[in-house]
């Protein structure tokens, strides 16, 4: 199965995101609150880094979308994407609600990430991304971390 992540900045402020493998789809959307394709990309670092478990959160204004991400062994990652109706609740996973849950490979998790981000720089640039996005730089840094350990990982 593959994982397949489409990250869109569709205003000021605001992004929609697109999660899908070959069993299910879901959409999401993140507010300027918080730095959510940053979020996205310190999490695959994370995960190539050996990291156990990492939740990142879309934040939304009121609720949040928090992604849940479990190594289940060294070939295997458990990624679940979770509901909340309040932003900012600190509710356990068990709490939210499932929205999307995949099982795949740590790389093809940073992969799709690592896509995802490429495709935003190529379309807006440095320049536009800061206008669109407002209250973040585009995670230029993250986007690099995360090419050198994919290439680590690939070989």
């Amino acid at each position: 199965m593959s994982l397949a992540i489409d990250f869109r900045l569709a205003g000021a402020g605001w992004a929609d995101c697109t999660v899908k493998s070959e069993a299910q789809q879901t959409e999401l959307t993140a507010s300027y609150l918080s730095d959510a394709l940053g979020n996205l990309l310190v999490a695959a670092v994370a995960v190539l880094s050996g990291a156990h478990a990492i939740s990142i959160g879309f934040d939304e204004e009121p609720g949040e979308y928090r992604w849940s991400l479990q190594r289940v062994d060294n070939e295997s990652l458990s990624v679940k994407v979770l509901e909340f109706q309040e932003l900012w609740g600190n509710k356990p996973d068990s709490q939210g609600s499932l929205l999307f849950e995949h099982l795949c490979h740590p790389l093809e998790f940073a992969q799709a990430v690592q896509a995802a981000a490429s495709k935003v720089l190529e379309l807006h640039g440095l320049k536009g991304y800061q206008q669109k996005w407002g209250q973040h730089a585009f995670p230029s840094k993250q986007l690099e971390m995360l090419g050198e350990l994919v290439a680590r990982w690939q070989q």
